[in-house]
């Protein structure tokens, strides 16, 4: 591969180029590499040109496309559509372990035959880990498989820990040592917290996945047959319904609630997505990840959700929590969940 064995030719006169992106110092993923730049060399062919970039050697990246730059060609004086800028998008293999200052180097050859070096700086490596990040493993530079949509919007390992602040609004709302079914429950996160506490917990799921989960971890629940005309539970058998992230994923939440209501004798709580959020997040293209199940049946507001609760409750409050880490232009957080109380 040239560059690791060839030689530099003799010095191209008026050779004039730049590395714009990225800058020395700069940190860089090693398996999502922006490189931008330009180079002009008199009397070499720009259709002739292969650009490649390398990182301590290993070379991660090839252009041999150069494109027009506007803003340079009246400052370099040259003729109107001459091609000099390259863009490259780079991946390491193998990708790195350890984040460590790097030399990065991007050399030119011409007809094969006229080579030279025109940028080398250090710049600061930093492992991508995509192993260990979601998704990472479907989406990786290395994958040829053309993605489907079931490939991408999929539903993640139920969860066995309790989100923090659902956990906490639990314990806030829910009356003390009261019954309480979980509806939809999955793994059970928030079961061993609320009996710790004191309550009588019980979850209901369908999921047989879930419900192995539920079986090894020796916490209690009733399975639910989705063939069946309602919830397997006697009518005001509870006290208090949990039903945390289930209504979105419901084929028919109004016929869902109503069981939930049917089934206890004070109050339901209630979490799902808050898709207020899109239009504040959308200046930045951020979609919330929890947004990207594809399970995901229904949307709601705060509005829509008290709306279908009200058929069902005879008093529903709404309020947001979970804040975004991302925040608006304005400068400004927003709330990912909605969180609902609704008393019979």
């Amino acid at each position: 591969m040239f560059g690791e064995n060839l030689k530099p030719s003799d010095p191209i006169s008026d050779l004039q180029a730049s590395l714009e992106t990225p800058v020395a110092g700069q940190k860089i993923y090693d398996q999502a590499i922006v490189f931008r730049g330009w180079v002009y060399a008199p009397g070499c062919a720009p259709g002739s040109i292969c650009l490649r970039a390398y990182l301590n050697n290993h070379c991660c990246a090839e252009t041999r496309v150069l494109f027009q730059r506007a803003d340079l060609a009246k400052k370099l004086n040259l003729p109107p559509g001459t091609p000099i800028g390259f863009r490259m998008f780079g991946a390491l293999q193998p990708a790195v372990l350890v984040s460590h200052d790097a030399t990065l180097r991007v050399t030119a050859l011409w007809d094969n035959e006229r080579f030279t070096t025109i940028a080398e700086e250090t710049v600061q490596l930093i492992p991508a880990s995509l192993r260990e990040r979601p998704y990472g493993d479907v989406v990786c530079p290395t994958n040829e498989t053309l993605l489907h949509r079931e490939d991408i919007y999929g539903s993640g390992p139920p969860i066995e820990e309790p989100g923090i602040e659902a956990s906490n609004l639990l314990a806030e709302y829910l009356p003390e040592g009261c019954s309480v079914v979980d509806v939809g429950c999955g793994a059970g996160a928030y079961g061993p917290r609320l009996m710790a506490a004191g309550h009588d917990w019980l979850g209901l799921e369908a999921n047989a996945y879930c419900c192995d989960i539920l079986l090894r971890r020796q916490l209690p629940f009733r399975r639910v047959d989705l063939e069946a005309p309602g919830l397997p539970s006697a009518d005001g058998e509870w006290d208090c319904a949990i039903c945390i992230e289930v209504l979105e994923h419901v084929r028919e939440p109004e016929i869902f609630v109503g069981e939930i209501a049917r089934m206890i004798r004070n109050r339901a709580l209630f979490s799902v997505p808050n898709m207020e959020v899109l239009p504040y997040l959308h200046d930045w293209g951020v979609v919330p990840w929890h947004l990207l199940e594809g399970d995901h049946k229904n949307f709601f507001t705060r509005s829509s959700l008290q709306r279908l609760l009200r058929s069902h409750f005879r008093h529903v409050e709404v309020f947001s929590y979970g804040e975004h880490p991302v925040k608006t232009r304005d400068d400004i957080h927003v709330n990912v969940h909605l969180f609902a109380v609704a008393e019979k």
